[in-house]
């Protein structure tokens, strides 16, 4: 599953060697900048940003451009819309709506935007083990008081981590879905509904069975959300202070843009 989107990959860089913590506070602070950034001028300071995480970690370009493949459509819907339905100085009109030069400029940074967020997360996803992304949201959360709302920090970094888990696993049971059924002679084009209920049934059943032997395996092994320990030893080096410098450096750059 290393192929697959949001999925791990076993390295040695310094991004891999990083405390979970500084790649998920990292991550939400560039996310943060990311939403705030309105200009090009931006977008062209967090590509390079990125450009020199993927040196720094060094992994195929390949792996986030899959990252982002399956949400083309739906980029492609946000671009569309600010296009048509942002009033502005026309380009040029179809039959029934008017492309604007405000549009353009919106669609594509907007879309950009969401681009950007999820090669961000892909980023960190692909240099942190589930494990230790598990046990640096716990750590990040411990701080805060949700003993009292009857919340424990370990559930809420459990959930996250299997949500993580989940993702490309259910990719992997639709590709195997999808070539079985092809293989079967379903053709799409001809018989559309009956290609979604052949693919859409078995894979929810698959899902299900999927949650369920996890469940179970939780609960055979006696898990518990408190009192728990971790094999991650959560430490910051000097690598992190290092990054934690290189984080308000950036909100700096992101405030001037």
């Amino acid at each position: 599953m290393n192929d697959l989107f949001f999925s791990f990959i076993p390295g040695n860089s310094i991004l891999h060697r990083l405390d979970p913590r500084t790649k998920i506070i990292g991550l939400m602070i560039v996310s943060i900048c990311i939403l705030q950034i309105s200009s090009f001028s931006g977008m062209a300071l967090v590509t390079l940003i990125f450009a020199a995480f993927v040196f720094a970690c060094k992994l195929p370009l390949m792996h986030f451009v899959r990252s982002v493949r399956p949400m083309i459509i739906f980029f492609l819907l946000i671009f569309l819309m600010q296009l048509f339905f942002t009033e502005g100085t026309p380009l040029f009109s179809l039959s029934l709506v008017t492309v604007s030069y405000e549009g353009l400029i919106l669609g594509t940074i907007l879309t950009l935007r969401f681009v950007f967020l999820l090669i961000f997360a892909a980023l960190l996803t692909a240099t942190t083990s589930p494990s230790g992304i598990t046990a640096g949201i716990e750590r990040l959360l411990r701080h805060f008081p949700l003993r009292h709302a009857g919340i424990s920090s370990h559930d809420i970094a459990m959930m996250m981590s299997l949500s993580i888990y989940f993702v490309p696993m259910l990719y992997d049971n639709f590709k195997n879905l999808r070539d079985a059924q092809f293989s079967r002679g379903l053709d799409i084009r001809k018989e559309p509904l009956k290609a979604i209920l052949s693919l859409s049934v078995p894979l929810i059943g698959m899902s299900v069975r999927a949650v369920d032997d996890v469940a179970m395996a939780m609960e055979s092994r006696c898990y518990q959300s408190t009192g728990r320990s971790s094999m991650h030893v959560l430490e910051f080096g000097r690598y992190d202070h290092l990054f934690i410098l290189l984080y308000f450096f950036v909100v700096v750059l992101c405030l001037i843009f």
